[in-house]
């Protein structure tokens, strides 16, 4: 018996750029972010924006060296494309704190989006959340250390 049938060709397989997935566990990012925007909070009852923002500008300072960071060393685009859109998002909010804060704190209406009454006592949260992003990103796509 013979077999006549054509010999199918194998192609070769296409490799991805994703790095594989790596499994980790948030819950330490979740318990930071809920800590900082209580803190935040706090601290805009007790002293009012101007500390807040001193606050956020950390956070926001130490966004952009981990931005600056990720983009330049991670193999992996999509890790780099994520920092920045964290970036972006959480630099809208701070500007936004900054503007809308100091007008606040000197017995001004809200300058920015002056309809969104608590847009300002709000941005905390979402300037945090460009830095739970930006964390997630480092530990899912980031160097694991090595226990050797």
């Amino acid at each position: 018996m013979t077999d006549d049938s054509p010999l199918t060709e194998e192609k070769p397989k296409s490799t991805s750029t994703r790095p594989p997935i790596r499994g980790f566990n948030p819950l330490v990012n979740y318990l930071f972010y809920t800590v900082a925007v209580l803190v935040a909070f706090v601290l805009n009852w007790a002293l009012g924006y101007p500390a807040v923002i001193a606050m956020m500008l950390f956070f926001v300072i130490r966004l952009i060296r981990d931005t600056v960071h990720v983009y330049n060393t991670y193999e992996y685009k999509f890790a780099g494309q994520a920092a920045i859109v964290n970036l972006i998002y959480s630099m809208i909010f701070f500007i936004i704190l900054v503007v809308n804060g100091l007008a606040i704190s000197q017995q001004m209406a809200p300058i920015i989006l002056p309809d969104f009454l608590d847009l300002t006592s709000w941005t905390p949260l979402f300037i945090m959340g460009g830095v739970f992003g930006m964390m997630n990103i480092k530990k899912m796509w980031g160097p694991r250390k090595s226990f050797y």
